[in-house]
């Protein structure tokens, strides 16, 4: 069974940075090069995690400010667990969450090998999208979403 639970634990961003890196260097072909996820003051993560504490990835954000609002810096799932309903359950629990504690709004971005369709399903509205070819994804578009709270 999974377990969803934030954490503030710069370990677990990173981690789901790490697996979307990974992730988007197999859909787009590009070279790997050392990154790493960016620090914040005010960070977190949601994660889906099974009862051994096995992470299957999550949600990771920080705060911005001005006015006060999330953006969602890496959304990742395990393939083993894509297509359960763990993504939409992650997202039906942090968007309350984050209007609970007094965001106006959350943003994110997408590529069009990413979840861009999933992101609209949740009630995100795209706001803007550019052409962002990769050798792999020659069509790819980079999108930005937005959601009012």
């Amino acid at each position: 069974m999974i377990s969803l639970e934030f954490s503030d634990k710069y370990s677990d961003v990173a981690d789901i940075h790490d697996a979307l890196y990974t992730y988007n260097l197999s859909k787009t072909k590009r070279k790997r090069v050392i990154v790493h996820a960016e620090r914040y003051r005010e960070q977190g993560a949601l994660l889906a995690r099974d009862e051994n504490g096995k992470s299957f990835g999550g949600i990771a954000y920080h705060w911005k400010n001005d006015p006060r609002h999330i953006f969602v810096d890496f959304f990742y799932l395990d393939e083993t667990v894509r297509g359960t309903g763990i993504g939409r359950k992650l997202f039906e629990m942090f968007i309350p969450w984050a209007r609970e504690n007094g965001a106006c709004r959350i943003d994110l971005t997408t590529n069009t090998f990413q979840a861009p369709g999933f992101y609209q399903k949740m009630g995100f509205r795209i706001t803007g999208e550019k052409p962002e070819p990769a050798p792999g994804c020659p069509e790819n578009i980079h999108y930005e979403l937005t959601l009012e709270l």
